[in-house]
């Protein structure tokens, strides 16, 4: 009975587990620190935009510093080699799926799999909390993007006309399905 009390005042979406413990790990002889991100590393990430995305910053300082407020169900995870910023990754978690928000890895840290790596591990985090899905937008013409994440089982499923508003590139919106034999003709509200 109290599961159920508990159940209705207070949905899925306030059991969702976000918590994350620092870690090492080594990339080429490089060691990497892996943490989640804080409004002190707004500063970096918005640098590391500027050298990934040809000096422009797709999210601004407000946009980065909503997300890191929204503890409940979003995740900033941030690469450090020493104290360079050399990648980040953002989700927001919900109770059927999990959004990828951002991804970055600086040009002189890319093709080493540490893109690959902060993908598995919001991955890993979707299906620890039960969800039926991954879900991105990754730019019609980032071929490279749209590679790692076929490689990860991605599938393409729509495209976004003028998704980014600075080019107004169309987007692809790419989902990873986490569940065998699911039906894949839901549909899904981000």
């Amino acid at each position: 009975m109290l599961k159920k009390f508990n159940d209705f005042f207070h949905p899925v979406e306030n059991r969702i587990n976000i918590n994350f413990s620092p870690f090492i790990m080594t990339v080429n002889g490089k060691v990497l620190q892996v943490m989640q991100a804080t409004d002190n590393d707004i500063p970096g990430l918005l640098i590391l935009e500027k050298q990934v995305y040809s000096g422009q910053t797709p999210w601004s300082s407000f946009s980065f510093e909503s997300e890191l407020k929204k503890r409940k169900n979003s995740l900033y995870l941030v690469v450090y080699q020493a104290s360079t910023l050399v990648a980040f990754i953002g989700a927001r978690f919900y109770s059927r799926e999990t959004h990828i928000t951002n991804i970055a890895v600086a040009p002189q840290f890319q093709g080493q799999h540490i893109g690959k790596r902060l993908m598995e591990l919001m991955i890993d985090r979707a299906r620890e909390n039960d969800n039926e899905c991954v879900s991105l937008e990754v730019r019609i013409d980032n071929e490279i993007a749209k590679k790692l994440y076929r490689s990860l089982g991605f599938e393409e499923i729509f495209i976004r006309k003028n998704y980014y508003q600075d080019t107004h590139t169309d987007a692809i919106n790419m989902i990873l399905w986490l569940r065998k034999n699911q039906n894949k003709g839901k549909k899904f509200t981000l």
